[in-house]
């Protein structure tokens, strides 16, 4: 076999490998049916009862039923459960259906609310919360939604997984050092009034609760995504931490609070409680329509929520530590992020800020040296600094024109955070390939006739990742992981070159470079789709360019590299 397709070989297996490993990032455990743990099994057979009709408010009678299961199943365990019930009278809501069938927020709500609360008590009242709502869909608001949703996602899952815990602390009652406390909330659809009104009206929330763990779905399936936090998150965090099968990233929230959806959550979040929040985002065609049943349920999905809420349970319930009411208080929020499967890498704002910092220096020296040493030429740098900031326009306008054009042929309205339509995932992957095979395409044509060139728009491409990370770092911190891990490895990179031809030091470099970039963007990008929809290519092809502004010059140097180790290994 010829030098040349052995070293493409070498440099495919590593892109093949991390690409690989990125996408395990989302991997599912299989769901179980061990009782003496979380078991998915266990759980959707309480789903399978929740779900057999659509039980909205507006469904008065299915409605009661699946409340009275609820009630039963957790009186059955041997809990003593407070139902929380307010009149129209009482809570004077509005939004409430029109004779056709229309959400109007000026008609008075007509229904009574009714929650359900249960202790499990530890010998510290101080305790955690639990939140999921029972009610489901029956109205429609935004294009793409059916009236009469089952309710097996949203919120099934939710509150199949309350069950499933409550069943598992049973008997554990007074054993515990810090309590538990679960309320299954009523009309979360319709304006998140049950949540509203125990976070105005339940004393035992406002002084005994001091972490809310929310559990909500919008897809059916795939990863359960921790994706909100409350501010000054970095005592929240170390709690997470615990989880197992973790799938979080400090970007989410920043995106969460762009996009037209509010959980229950909201409400605890405006009375200053600190907690996080769940949901599962894949396949957003079945969320909020009559498909979201229970023959379209994932019991995957519904074991990844236990991998990682049982742990942090099991921690906060065994540690006296946390049954202070200002344990969680803290004066900074935390960046984290996956970067290997099961691995989440936590560091906080503080720590963003110097490394940001040295970053700047560090790219700063590399170019000192890169000019010295004849590495870059100044208006080389300028025009690959131009055609990379050209590219990444010109991606986000194509992007912005694909998604225009997919919600066009499907006749439904185009919003940069809302655009719902079946197979959106063709759409999204073809702009990738499309855009990645004229960059490719461009590499060729340009690092094949100008030897320093590919050095060249790498600086470029540092430049512009780490601009953005030192820019976020300071306003959108929880995004800043993003840009600048690829461009301080790409510096270091650049700079190693810069006094080395050693092949191995370079090419661990390079690789490391690649790797990095494949491991963050895998995961993070098809996550951001899931969660802007096909709506936001825009943003989506701005965030594919960057890395690749990198990517591809560095994937060019490391077979400069490897053709020269063998031409000198023949000398």
């Amino acid at each position: 076999m010829k030098t040349k397709y052995i070293n493409w070989i070498v440099i495919a297996c590593v892109m093949v490998v991390s690409f690989i490993l990125g996408i395990c990032i989302m991997c599912l455990p299989s769901s179980s049916d061990d009782l003496n743990g979380f078991s998915a099994e266990n759980a959707a057979n309480y789903l399978k009862t929740i779900s057999q009709k659509p039980h909205s408010v507006f469904d008065a009678e299915n409605h009661e039923e699946v409340r009275l299961y609820l009630l039963n199943t957790l009186k059955g365990f041997g809990y003593e459960v407070e139902e929380h019930n307010w009149t129209p009278e009482e809570h004077q809501f509005s939004d409430n259906l029109s004779p056709d069938g229309m959400l109007e927020n000026d008609r008075p709500v007509s229904y009574d609310l009714k929650n359900l609360w249960v202790k499990i008590a530890g010998k510290s009242d101080v305790g955690m919360l639990l939140m999921a709502h029972y009610d489901s869909r029956g109205h429609a608001t935004r294009t793409g939604e059916i009236p009469g949703s089952y309710g097996a996602a949203d919120d099934g899952y939710g509150v199949s997984v309350l069950l499933e815990i409550a069943r598992l602390y049973k008997d554990k009652q007074g054993q515990l050092q810090n309590s538990i406390y679960l309320c299954f909330t009523d009309a979360e659809e319709t304006g998140l009034y049950g949540s509203e009104m125990e976070a105005k009206t339940n004393s035992v929330l406002k002084e005994k609760v001091n972490f809310v763990m929310n559990i909500e779905a919008r897809g059916v399936k795939g990863p359960v995504y921790m994706f909100e936090t409350s501010t000054k998150n970095k005592n929240v965090i170390k709690l997470y931490q615990n989880a197992n099968m973790p799938f979080a990233y400090s970007l989410a929230t920043a995106v969460y609070t762009v996009m037209p959806n509010f959980t229950d959550f909201s409400s605890i979040l405006d009375i200053g409680k600190a907690g996080i929040n769940f949901a599962v985002l894949d396949n957003l065609y079945y969320y909020h329509t009559p498909d979201d049943n229970y023959s379209n349920i994932n019991k995957s999905s519904i074991q990844h929520y236990g991998s990682q809420i049982i742990p942090i349970i099991k921690e906060y319930t065994e540690n006296a530590k946390y049954g202070v009411m200002n344990y969680f208080d803290a004066n900074e929020d935390c960046i984290f992020f996956n970067i290997l499967p099961t691995v989440l890498a936590v560091y906080s704002d503080t720590f963003a800020i110097v490394i940001a910092i040295l970053g700047v220096i560090a790219f700063g020296v590399m170019i000192y040296f890169a000019y010295v040493k004849g590495k870059i030429r100044v208006k080389q740098l300028l025009i690959a600094l131009g055609i990379v900031f050209g590219a990444m326009i010109a991606s986000a306008v194509f992007g912005f024109i694909m998604s225009y054009l997919v919600a066009l042929f499907a006749g439904v309205p185009w919003k940069l955070t809302y655009v719902r339509v079946i197979c959106s995932g063709i759409p999204f992957a073809l702009s990738f390939a499309i855009v990645l095979g004229l960059i490719i395409w461009f590499a060729v044509k340009k690092f094949g006739k100008d030897a320093l060139s590919k050095f060249e728009y790498m600086t470029a491409g540092a430049f512009i990742s780490l601009l953005f990370g030192f820019v976020t770092t300071f306003a959108l911190s929880g995004a800043s992981f993003l840009f600048f891990w690829p461009a301080f490895i790409a510096t270091i990179s650049l700079l190693v070159n810069c006094f080395t031809d050693n092949f191995y030091a370079n090419h661990a470099l390079l690789s490391l470079n690649a790797i990095i970039i494949l491991l963050l963007n895998v995961p993070l990008l098809y996550s951001l789709f899931l969660a802007i929809t096909v709506g936001g290519q825009l943003a989506l092809n701005l965030l594919f360019v960057m890395p690749l502004a990198i990517l591809i010059p560095s994937v060019f140097m490391q077979k400069d590299l490897m053709l020269k180790r063998d031409k000198e290994a023949k000398n």
